[in-house]
């Protein structure tokens, strides 16, 4: 019910608030599957949830890759490494859709019955998660720009809000990027450029008029990487700190 309070678009970060404060621990990590051997972070309570880092590659990663594929809750019981202590999987139908994980629990809380906990948290997030796809999928063609990767003004003003805000809180890193339109259209640069940037991120257009490139999870530093690419592609992109949204 506490994420109720949040629209779509910030339910995700939300999440991993709840997540960690039902378990019990300052330390939680949502993680969502960009294809079927990695998972990206998406939000997270503290920078010890984040000592995985930004990408993984799941499939790689033994017994706790093992217990997701199996629909199981991973207890690290051999305290293995930088591993989380406790992870699980929300599905939709039988893909895997998010990785949920938690650090910073004492030893003797590592028992079946707070992997029960986690198993229900996870299938509540999922409902909540659910819900926000729904209504987000319901308005793609509000969203969007006709049948194109570029969304239009006011969805993606709320997303913008919505990144900055969770970043401030601390849940996520986020970097949005101006792209200089040399007299063409919004619609034609985005298809140009869509290849420079990640599945995860977002190219929109805002009420100002301007192009802009939203980086998730990514700091200033990998977005120069970013950056790079575009000047390569003939665009010279800069940074902006802070969205009149």
């Amino acid at each position: 019910s506490g994420l109720e309070q949040y629209a779509p678009e910030e339910v995700l970060f939300y999440a991993a608030q709840v997540l960690g404060r039902l378990m019990n621990s300052r330390d939680a990590a949502i993680y969502t599957v960009s294809n079927g051997d990695y998972a990206r972070l998406f939000s997270s309570t503290s920078q010890d949830a984040r000592k995985l880092g930004g990408s993984i590659k799941y499939t790689a990663m033994g017994m706790m890759y093992d217990d997701l594929k199996a629909h199981r809750i991973y207890i690290n019981r051999n305290m293995e490494g930088d591993y989380p202590l406790f992870a699980c999987g929300v599905y939709a139908e039988d893909s895997l859709q998010l990785i949920l994980m938690v650090w910073g629990i004492p030893w003797q809380r590592m028992t079946l019955a707070e992997a029960n906990r986690l198993d229900i948290t996870g299938r509540l997030i999922q409902d909540a998660l659910v819900r926000a796809n729904r209504y987000l999928d319901a308005m793609r063609e509000k969203r969007y720009v006709g049948d194109s990767g570029l969304m239009a003004a006011e969805a993606f003003e709320h997303l913008v809000k919505a990144f900055f805000e969770a970043r401030d809180k601390g849940l996520t890193e986020c970097v949005l990027l101006e792209i200089p339109t040399k007299g063409k259209s919004h619609l034609e640069i985005a298809g140009l450029v869509e290849k420079n940037i990640r599945r995860s991120d977002y190219i929109g257009q805002m009420q100002d008029g301007k192009l802009y490139a939203l980086l998730c999870n990514t700091d200033e530093d990998g977005a120069m990487r970013v950056i790079w690419r575009f000047k390569e592609a003939g665009y010279k992109t800069h940074i902006v700190r802070e969205a009149a949204v």
